[in-house]
């Protein structure tokens, strides 16, 4: 886990596939476990599959917390990922229901080919949402053993990585813009 961003109120980590966001049901600490260990607060607003890569970010006090709160109901905290995908989805917006909630996903493919590099950005966020999307359009992402059928045997590693974080920083109110380290 690389730490992208901290100062006294929030933190961005960048999470290795693997690493749960928090603990599993197998006991695995996860990065919230392992920052507690660190900080003396620290509240979780969002989370990433196990078996994903990219950023996280995490308040680091009550003042954060509340703003971080406000700004994932209001749908102002864009999050981008990367994604390899069987087959070339294109561009638009994937707007299937997902267990029986809204979800909306935009998506543009980047690099076009049997397996493309696609951008995609959350509206919502479902459990697994990019992954039931491309899916359930015909163009599972590559690695993904639960949702990608053959797909999910050209990789070990499921091709999704949280690539963009941008927010404005839930105390100062400044812009924040965070990277992932990682590439797919």
């Amino acid at each position: 886990m690389t730490e992208i961003f901290l100062d006294d109120h929030i933190i961005i980590v960048d999470k290795p596939a693997g690493l749960p966001s928090q603990r599993d049901k197998k006991g695995r600490l996860g990065v919230y476990e392992m920052l507690c260990k660190r900080f003396r607060h620290v509240g979780l607003h969002h989370r990433l599959d196990v078996a994903a890569r990219g950023l996280i970010v995490l308040g680091l006090s009550r003042a954060a917390d509340q703003g971080l709160a406000r700004q994932f109901q209001g749908r102002s905290i864009h999050r981008t990922y990367k994604a390899r995908m069987l087959g070339n989805p294109g561009e638009g917006t994937w707007k299937p229901p997902i267990d029986g909630k809204a979800a909306i996903t935009h998506f543009r493919t980047l690099e076009p080919g049997m397996t493309s590099l696609v951008e995609v950005r959350l509206e919502t966020g479902r459990t697994h949402q990019i992954r039931r999307h491309a899916s359930e359009a015909g163009h599972p992402i590559i690695g993904d053993r639960r949702y990608g059928g053959a797909a999910g045997r050209l990789d070990d590693t499921l091709q999704l990585l949280a690539w963009q974080l941008e927010l404005v920083h839930p105390v100062t109110g400044s812009p924040v813009i965070a990277r992932s380290q990682r590439d797919l």
